[in-house]
């Protein structure tokens, strides 16, 4: 007799059989004890995970010269033409090579005859989606309503591509991905079964390998009865796997904690010339970061979650989970790249690269925090100048003051003519410090846009505030409803009485706010400061702009 595969050899004969589709057994139990089966099923999950075995069992348990009933015999010659998968009365069809009209035609034609020696027939068509839609338009009345003696059982992997007007026939039963524990106790099962020896780590590595799917996991562990044939270990599974070897994955990691770009590299060389793949590399890397990044975003000591512990522990305060987030970022966009390149291996060395050299990435909100603090520091310093600063430099204060400071627009001049609220401009520069920093206190990320313009005049219950031409951007998200009320807030509590805000855009496209701020009252060493401060304010319209965040790299 030819050899058996172990999926067909130990695939389920009873609902006790069946491994984590508990609440599926339940319900179909309860239907066949309380005589509510309905006429029409539609099985529906991953691969390997029970639906083409649970259609048989249902068939089983209907059929059964003892039945119908919820533990079918397994010993009558109905249950073992079942199982094997010949009976007369109860129909396989594989719906990917039987998806035509004329075959659909010919199930009409025949549900109308008796079952020959059972209770019922039974149609179990596989891969129902393959059907093409003319065949499934002509299924539709039968299915609605069909004989007495006739149920209808669909297996599909692909729910979505079928008919809602065939889904609203059927009673519908999601079957689920296999818990790794559940996997773990099967495969131990079928292993005391066949008298070999396996390594806890080994089956653990098979069950986390088969995704899900029992199936996958009993053929992978047929191959390694093939290739070990009585003890299994570790090695053995990466080895007929094509595993990356978990020694050369925590190398991997330690060079991108100490920033060994010439390790890294190493490591790399040897796992291609074994023979693996870059994908197999970046996919394993993946897997590894994911349990970093679920271990750092999560209650450590959650039960549900399940952890390679020491590797965690050695690793999971090295990176910060906006690091780990961004490096599996680089990994995602190298995977998908290197999909159908010709220069897989630089690809791949050039993301090893970046993750060596790369700085631990902070979020935004912290950078804009950092920059606004940099700059609250700033004002408060030129707020209070020292005596001996002023009396330091007093020449070389007129004489910048003179080259820079131009004459204000005309619309300046105009506001500040008309300007009943405010007096000159000195109390006028003092209100408009004093708004800046109530809206600080409020929201800094309106406070950061808003800073870049200046108080153009305040006239008739209205405040101008203009930007520089190339702040067109600030005045369009200062404009939304809700930036505008918070501004209007800030003013109202500062001058003490309504003001309605208008925002306007330079002319002459130039800004002379800087300008006064940097040299008014301040010596050559403030001015290299404000500089410096400048090309963060450029750094921080960037990331507002794009919506990005700094990488600091090791050069």
């Amino acid at each position: 007799m030819s050899y058996v595969v172990l999926a067909r050899r130990y695939r389920p004969q009873t609902f006790e059989d069946l491994v984590g589709q508990e609440p599926i057994v339940t319900t179909l139990r309860n239907a066949i004890r309380s005589d509510r089966v309905a006429h029409a099923y539609l099985l529906t999950g991953p691969r390997g995970v029970g639906k083409t075995s649970m259609a048989r069992i249902l068939s089983k348990a209907l059929n059964c010269q003892h039945g119908p009933t919820d533990t079918p015999c397994n010993t009558c010659d109905i249950c073992r033409c079942i199982s094997e998968g010949n009976d007369i009365d109860v129909l396989e069809i594989d719906g990917a090579s039987n998806r035509g009209i004329d075959e659909v035609r010919n199930i009409r034609q025949n549900v109308s005859y008796a079952p020959s020696r059972a209770r019922y027939k039974i149609y179990i068509i596989d891969e129902v989606h393959m059907l093409t839609r003319e065949a499934f338009n002509a299924l539709l009345k039968t299915l609605e309503e069909p004989p007495p003696h006739v149920k209808f059982i669909f297996a599909t992997t692909a729910a979505s591509r079928l008919p809602e007007t065939v889904q609203s026939r059927c009673q519908r039963f999601d079957f689920k991905n296999i818990s790794i524990h559940n996997i773990e106790k099967r495969l131990l099962d079928i292993c005391n079964a066949e008298g070999v020896q396996v390594e806890p780590s080994a089956i653990h590595m098979i069950a986390r390998y088969a995704r899900g799917g029992l199936r996958d996991s009993q053929s992978v562990l047929d191959q390694l009865l093939s290739f070990c044939k009585d003890t299994i270990s570790s090695e053995d599974v990466n080895f007929v796997l094509g595993c990356i070897d978990e020694d050369k994955i925590l190398g991997i990691f330690d060079s991108f904690v100490k920033k060994d770009v010439s390790a890294a590299l190493r490591i790399v060389d040897e796992i291609l010339s074994e023979g693996k793949t870059s994908g197999e590399f970046i996919d394993q890397l993946l897997s590894w970061m994911r349990e970093l990044l679920i271990f750092s975003s999560c209650d450590r000591d959650a039960k549900w979650i399940e952890f390679n512990t020491s590797f965690v522990q050695q690793y999971g305060n090295s990176f910060s989970r906006d690091t780990l987030m961004y490096m599996i970022q680089i990994l995602s966009d190298a995977k998908t790249r290197t999909t159908d390149s010709l220069l897989q291996r630089i690809l791949l060395e050039i993301a090893v690269i970046k993750l060596c050299r790369m700085e631990s990435v902070g979020s935004l909100n912290e950078i804009i925090e950092r920059i606004a603090s940099i700059e609250e520091r700033l004002v408060h310093f030129k707020s209070e100048p020292t005596k001996k600063n002023e009396e330091a430099v007093p020449a070389q204060k007129s004489a910048i003051q003179h080259m820079v400071l131009e004459p204000a627009s005309e619309e300046y001049h105009a506001g500040a003519d008309n300007s009943n609220n405010f007096g000159n401009l000195p109390d006028e520069k003092d209100v408009w410090e004093k708004i800046l920093l109530t809206v600080q206190g409020k929201k800094k990320s309106t406070w950061a846009l808003l800073k870049e313009g200046r108080f153009a005049g305040f006239h008739n219950g209205e405040i101008t505030i203009e930007f520089p031409g190339n702040c067109s951007f600030h005045k369009e998200k200062l404009e939304q409803v809700e930036e505008k009320k918070l501004i209007e807030q800030c003013v109202k509590e500062v001058v003490r009485c309504d003001a309605r805000l208008r925002l306007a855009v330079s002319k002459n496209g130039s800004s002379e706010k800087n300008k006064t701020n940097i040299f008014s009252g301040h010596d050559a060493s403030n001015q290299l400061l404000t500089d410096a401060l400048s090309s963060e304010q450029a750094v921080r319209k960037t990331l507002d702009l794009f919506g990005g965040h700094v990488v600091k790299v090791n050069k």
